[in-house]
């Protein structure tokens, strides 16, 4: 097992201080109250949870169309990308029209990445394959666990879509204006990939660090989640030891898979075209370091009671 680490706990408010003022931090690991789940009963009236495409990045868009699940479409000049298609086919229709919104076609999309398997990330990738041809890429690792579950119904039936391409872990990707560096970080699922690529405004010159982890759910990551799963009871030792290695990366957006995983709901701007209010060096490393300490609340037995 692995041994007890000393990193010290990471608050939403920072230790930087401007003068007499300490900074509030205003992105951090949030609730999940109130979002769209994927219930019959909160499904009925998913429009109300529908919320505007936003920029993220110089050249990044949320797409998603509602307050859940994140999909990232990456203008790389020479085509598109998304990342995750989606929470489910009832929202499919908010990401196509989003998509338009963002001034782009949803016909162009070239490539599909799949942060992880799970169904509220992919369900869609096979009627968007079927509508523009694009790649479907996932993690061998994943990719295993997708096809051990391709027939459940719970949370929701996906329909079958065929993987295409994996991920190469020791070889970044370039198309067009970016370079992407995939990494496993495995924990949520086996197979989580995660994205690393830097993206540049001709406007104003500034070149930004943006970073997707792939999957910063823990449920699956307990005692109890690791028996239900099946998962390997090793990996939320190893999910502890990359969130902790991966803080120490210097990154100026962090993208949010699901948004309250970096409280974006609030923090939308009023002008959707405005990137800059994600601009934040700090959030990665708060995020991460939050979820590294839920996990190890679960093993108390080795990383103490105070999870620290």
């Amino acid at each position: 097992m692995p041994p007890r680490s000393s990193t010290p706990k990471c608050t939403a408010t920072s230790n930087r201080k401007e003068g007499a003022q300490t900074m509030e931090k205003k992105f951090h690991y949030a609730s999940t109250e109130g979002r769209l789940g994927m219930s019959k009963e909160a499904l009925a009236t998913h429009w109300e949870h529908a919320i505007p495409v936003y920029r993220n990045a110089p050249h990044v868009w949320n797409v998603g169309g509602q307050d859940n699940v994140a999909s990232f479409l990456l203008d790389t000049g020479e085509g598109l990308i998304l990342i995750d298609t989606g929470l489910c086919p009832e929202t499919l229709y908010l990401l196509i029209d989003r998509i338009w919104r963002s001034g782009h076609d949803p016909k162009d999309i070239k490539k599909i990445f799949l942060t992880h398997w799970h169904g509220d990330h992919s369900c869609c990738a096979r009627v968007l394959h079927e509508m523009t041809g694009a790649e479907i890429w996932l993690s061998k690792e994943d990719e295993a666990e997708h096809q051990k579950h391709a027939e459940d119904t719970f949370p929701a039936y996906v329909t079958p879509y065929t993987v295409t391409n994996f991920y190469d872990m020791e070889h970044p990707l370039t198309m067009g204006r970016f370079t992407i560096t995939f990494r496993l970080c495995p924990g949520h699922t086996p197979g989580v990939t995660s994205f690393f690529f830097e993206d540049t405004d001709e406007k104003t010159g500034k070149t930004y660090r943006c970073a997707l982890h792939g999957g910063l759910g823990v449920g699956q990551m307990s005692k109890e989640g690791v028996i239900k799963t099946g998962t390997d009871p090793e990996l939320p030792h190893r999910f502890i030891k990359d969130c902790y290695e991966l803080a120490k990366m210097p990154v100026d957006i962090a993208l949010a898979s699901h948004l309250n995983q970096n409280n974006i709901l609030p923090n939308i701007p009023k002008d959707p075209d405005d990137y800059t209010v994600f601009v934040a060096d700090y959030a990665w490393a708060d995020v991460l370091i939050n979820r590294a300490e839920a996990v190890k609340k679960f093993y108390p037995e080795i990383y103490g009671t105070s999870g620290q």
